[in-house]
């Protein structure tokens, strides 16, 4: 059973191998260019039996000694050879300049030759060329691994990015008699093994882990053949596929190289390696390529296909000179003089996904490229392109006699100024197209969505910002927002899908998120410090992919979390995104907070709409004109504590005619605003049908309590029901929880209350309730105020009732005023004890006086 390597062992396993990496690349460099007594041959370093003399530098010290490629050194000085490694103790035995006898065999024929020693450097032009190629594979891919160090596929670009160093500085580089050469070339034929497979290894795991779907079974079809199926399983899911793409590179050599050795063919070699191996090399590449054509091909998301495809043009841009000019060519026509045709296209390689990382933030690595400084190196260029214009252009003028003219130099200067800013501006246009269109789109992206943010008053495009835009803007798998449940406040997903768990704001989590103001990574929780329903809810966010909680709070409360998946890209969120997340929930609570207040505004305004409405309906319902009853006069007052209230007052003509007896009702709902009003306009039809059916006060009661009671329990009806006979100058009545009337008789000094009832139990209190009635002798004089309770208990603003001496005393005071006097008398003493304080009940009366044969005209306010 194997055990894999834990991260931090890992990462230092691929840290060692790029340090072992540059230090081998170092010593090769140091090599190539330090001087010493050289004799130009350029040997293979695994022959034996002498040194095989693989190339001559062209013109050096053996060359002029007559030797050949594919002579053999059997000796040189005093010293017989086996293997180039030995040479170099031999020549350091030797100065620059000096004679020294070289042993050679040519075929058959073994003969001595003198070589004069030359002092020379084996680094040329074209290896220093290779090795910068090299090294610039090497820092981005060290760059690039510094940035997402845990990272599977930034970890095999990494290996990757020191190989391509090993094999340009390490492999094609001129072989030297030293010591180091015999390392430096092992190292390059490791790069040659194991860079094919790391090639392709790196472009099945990017952008995304390769899943093969060939032998996948389609509805309506065959089933895909046996052999088909296992082959894809073994692409997808089998560890030896890996095992077998790393070995074959080294199986091949082992195999090629026994077989060259066994038939004494050099002939096969290429830079010393098998012919097979490059080959192999270019088919991986080939394949490589392949897996990233598939990839953007593939890829649904814009943001994906982009930089994919610039790689994708990149790579072919640089593998393909190679694979023509340095694998096939030297493979099949043993000629080398295109090799760097074939080497130097390969700098379009790292090229291209450093332009990928600048422009679209490849493997989620963020490189700020300051706008200043590559607008200087612009201007630096196009002025150097100015100076050049200048000085040809003079130099052509100078040369012609006919335009030698000063005037002519003059107008040319003139002319190449006035294309410079033109050129600069439009060389600017093309860089921020190449460099930071993305990121400037990117930044007014959200830019655009912070505004939205904040000033979205509808709640679903609100969340869909939250969720939706946030995830595609930020390039995430998911992102949920749950907002508290309208019946206990606790966090469910807004959208009605996702977690069927919720999260009770008082919950040990809900508390953490709070505390901490900023995303909580699950991955950092201990779970067994929450709360049962804590981890409860956490458990189904993992099964859910959430990888992140983001609080969206306000001045400590909170109106919801943004439950976060992974990145598109499978990456670990950076930084610079939990710092946009963090961001956008701040702002979705100002715009939660915003939309709250403007559905709580929308709510109040859509009530009062109603209200008036309502308003309308009832006060349509009270009485349009007073009664005319010859000798009695009648005023009627109503100001409702809200906008609709639960008082109300009638008069019914029970005899059919407007001379008979009259009913006065008095009347106050429990409750207020639209209930009270409804329940207010039923009991006054069930009184007036009563009272039409029988208009006795105690009969009209018990009726009406029964049914009121089935209509609204739990609400009931203060009721007083007033029947007067203006002929017999009578008052007969009941009253059901409402105050007593007052009575002011004529010439007196004070008001008392008229006598009550025994039974005064509220209608609808109870199902069955017995009410009985009193009747009231009238004198000419007499004043009567009936009334609900909302003038006896009117509210100071220091909590004081105005209570019934005070009422009885303004009564009096003003009971010679006429009634429309009376009544704005007494709603002002009510008003001036108040003094502004907000009333919690209605305030509704009726005046009646009885003022004999000649009553006043009626009026009602």
């Amino acid at each position: 059973m194997t055990r894999e390597l834990s991260p931090k062992a890992r990462r230092g396993l691929i840290l060692a191998v790029g340090i072992l990496g540059v230090l081998i690349a170092g010593m090769s460099v140091v090599d190539m260019f330090i001087p010493r007594p050289y004799d130009g041959v350029v040997p293979d370093p695994y022959s034996s039996g002498g040194i095989a003399v693989r190339d001559l530098v062209p013109g050096g010290p053996a060359d002029r000694a007559g030797l050949r490629v594919g002579d053999t050194i059997l000796g040189i000085g005093h010293r017989m050879l086996n293997s180039p490694v030995e040479a170099p103790a031999e020549l350091r035995q030797h100065n620059v300049g000096e004679p020294v006898r070289y042993l050679v065999r040519r075929g058959d024929d073994v003969f001595e030759t003198d070589v004069v020693l030359s002092p020379t450097r084996l680094g040329t032009f074209a290896y220093l060329t290779y090795a910068l190629l090299g090294f610039l594979f090497l820092a981005l891919g060290a760059f690039v691994y510094s940035r997402r160090s845990g990272d599977a596929a930034v970890e095999v670009f990494f290996l990757l990015c020191v190989l391509f160093m090993l094999l340009f500085v390490c492999r094609l580089r001129p072989s030297s008699y030293y010591w180091i050469d015999y390392f430096v070339q092992v190292a390059g034929a490791l790069a040659l093994f194991l860079l094919p497979a790391v090639f392709l290894h790196f472009f099945l795991l990017f952008p995304a882990p390769k899943v093969f779907r060939f032998a996948d079974p389609r509805p309506g079809e065959e089933p895909p053949a046996r052999p088909l199926v296992l082959l894809q399983r073994f692409l997808n899911g089998s560890p030896l596929l890996f095992v077998l793409l790393y070995t074959l590179p080294p199986v091949f050599y082992v195999i090629q190289m026994t077989a060259l050795t066994a038939s004494k063919d050099r002939t096969g070699l290429v830079y010393g390696a098998p012919r097979a191996n490059w080959i192999l090399l270019a088919d991986y590449l080939v394949l490589g390529l392949l897996a990233l054509a598939h990839s953007w091909w593939t890829a649904e998301d814009r943001n994906v296909r982009r930089p994919v495809l610039a790689l994708l043009l990149g790579t072919l841009g640089g593998t393909v000179p190679f694979v023509l000019f340095a694998v096939y060519f030297p493979a099949l026509f043993r000629n080398e003089r295109y090799l760097a045709w074939g080497v130097v296209p390969m700098g379009l390689v790292p090229l291209t996904f450093a332009y990928a990382i600048v422009r679209y933030r490849l493997f989620e690595v963020r490189v700020i490229v300051s706008r200043s400084i590559v607008y200087g190196l612009l201007t630096a260029v196009v002025t150097g392109l100015y100076a050049l214009a200048v000085v040809l252009g003079n130099a052509v003028v100078s040369a012609r006699a006919p335009l030698s003219s000063p005037l002519i130099a003059l107008s040319f200067g003139l002319l190449v100024v006035l294309l410079f800013d033109p050129l600069r501006r439009r060389m600017q246009g093309t860089v921020d197209r190449l460099f930071f269109r993305d990121r400037g789109d990117f930044q007014k992206a959200l830019l655009d969505m912070s505004r939205d943010l904040v000033s979205q008053l509808e709640r679903p495009k609100l969340e869909a910002l939250l969720t939706s835009r946030t995830s595609e803007l930020l390039r995430l798998s998911r992102v949920d927002l749950l907002t508290p449940r309208s019946e206990d406040g606790s966090l469910v997903p807004s959208r009605g899908g996702g977690s069927p768990v919720a999260l009770p704001v008082g919950a040990s989590l809900a508390r953490l998120v709070i505390e901490r103001g900023q995303p909580v990574p699950l991955a950092d929780l201990d779970v067994w410090t929450l709360d049962a329903v804590s981890r409860e809810f956490l458990a189904t966010q993992r099964q859910r992919g959430t990888k992140l909680l983001v609080p969206v709070a306000t001045r400590g409360r909170l109106l919801g979390l943004l439950a976060v998946g992974g990145k598109l890209s499978e990456a670990e969120l950076s930084r610079e995104d939990l710092d946009h997340l963090t961001t956008i929930a701040n702002q979705g609570a100002l715009g939660l907070e915003a939309a709250a207040l403007h559905e709580q505004l929308t709510r109040r305004a859509e009530v009062e709409r109603d209200l008036e409405i309502a308003r309308d309906i009832q006060v349509s319902l009270f009485p349009r004109e007073l009664p005319r009853i010859p000798g009695i006069e009648l005023l009627g007052v109503s100001r409702p504590a809200k906008v609709v209230g639960g008082d109300f007052y009638d008069f019914l003509h029970v005899d059919g005619s407007g001379t008979g007896r009259l009913a006065l009702v008095v009347g106050d709902v429990s409750g207020k605003s639209i209930p009270a009003s409804l329940l207010m306009v039923a009991a006054k039809e069930i009184v007036y049908a009563k009272a039409m059916a029988d208009p006795d006060p105690a009969t009209v009661f018990r009726e009406s309590n029964r049914r009121i009671y089935e209509i609204k329990r739990r609400m009931f009806v203060s009721l007083g029901y007033f029947l007067l006979d203006p002929d017999a100058l009578t008052l007969h009545y009941s009253m059901g929880g409402q105050p007593t009337p007052l009575l002011v008789r004529a010439g007196a000094a004070e008001a008392s209350e008229v006598p009550a009832p025994e039974n005064r139990l509220p209608l609808g209190a109870l199902k069955d309730t017995s009410y009985d009635s009193r009747t009231l002798f009238l004198r000419r004089g007499d004043l009567l105020l009936f009334y609900t309770d909302g003038l006896n208990e009117a509210m100071s603003v220091e909590q004081d009732f105005f209570g019934d001496e005070r009422l009885k005393a303004s009564l009096v005071r003003h009971a010679e005023a006429p009634l429309g006097e009376l009544a704005d008398e007494l709603l002002e003493d009510i008003r001036q004890f108040t003094y502004g304080a907000e009333q919690s009940d209605d305030q509704t009366f009726v005046l009646m006086r009885v003022v004999g044969e000649n009553p006043a005209p009626p009026r009602r306010v």
